[in-house]
C-alpha cells in the first residue's frame, strides 16, 4: 500500500523537474535577469523577428501584425535609447526606405545602396 504512494511522490517530484527545470536553467545559465535595457532590446527584436515569420506564413492578421509590430518596434527603441545607442540611416535610392550605414541592399526591396 505504502508502494502506491511513494510511487506517486517519486513521479510527481519527476514531472515538477521536468516542468521547471528549463525555467530555472534558462533564467541562471544565462546569468540574465530580463531587465537590461541590452535584455529588452534583444527580447523586442527577437519578437519583432518571430512576428515577422508569423506574418509571412500567415498566422497573423494584417491588424495583429501592425498592432504588434508597432509595440515591439517602441520597446526595441526605448531600450536602445536607453543604452544610447544611435543609428545612422540613410534612404534607399529605390524604394525610399530607410538603410543602415555601412549596409550594401536594402533591407526592404534587396537593391543595391550606392
Amino acid at each position: 500500500m505504502y508502494a502506491v504512494y511513494i510511487f506517486g511522490s517519486i513521479m510527481a517530484i519527476l514531472v515538477a523537474a521536468v516542468v521547471f527545470a528549463p525555467m530555472i536553467e534558462g533564467h541562471w545559465s544565462e546569468g540574465k535577469d530580463g531587465n537590461s535595457a541590452a535584455d529588452r532590446k534583444e527580447a523586442a527584436i527577437a519578437a519583432l523577428r518571430e512576428l515577422e515569420f508569423e506574418y509571412q506564413t500567415n498566422k497573423v492578421s494584417d491588424e495583429d501584425y501592425a498592432t504588434l509590430r508597432a509595440r515591439y518596434a517602441r520597446q526595441a527603441l526605448a531600450a536602445r535609447d536607453e543604452l544610447g545607442e544611435s543609428v545612422d540611416l540613410h534612404a534607399c535610392p529605390g524604394c525610399g526606405a530607410p538603410a543602415k550605414d555601412g549596409a550594401k541592399f536594402c533591407s526592404s526591396c534587396g537593391g543595391a545602396l550606392a
